[in-house]
């Protein structure tokens, strides 16, 4: 790896209600942000065990790689549409990666 193109990234780690997936995937886009990656979630939280037992009960973990723009531009949207209402949580960490301008 090139050390010049090392550059401020920043790592959106979302926790979300299955069910809102599809709606998400629009608003991330819209964001700005080029891609993500979904995976299942289990566990349990102050609000109970979440572990899909009935259709669309589980949760799932959305990752994405962007700038800081875009991140904070994804945390706001997502808990003033979602938050009140759904299970989310969102943590933005800093990241280090090639090419940061790709993202």
């Amino acid at each position: 790896m090139n050390a010049a193109h090392i550059g401020p990234i920043k790592y959106v780690l979302l926790i979300v209600e299955e069910a809102l997936e599809p709606l998400i995937d629009k608003d991330l886009i819209a964001c700005g942000a080029k891609g993500y990656t979904v995976s299942e979630a289990r566990g349990r939280g102050h609000r109970g065990v979440r572990d899909a037992q009935w259709m669309l009960s589980g949760n799932v973990r959305i990752e994405v790689l962007c700038n800081e723009a875009t991140a904070w531009r994804i945390v706001e949207l997502l808990e003033e549409k979602y938050a009140k209402n759904y299970g989310l949580v969102s943590v933005v960490l800093d990241a280090l990666g090639p090419r940061a301008d790709q993202y």
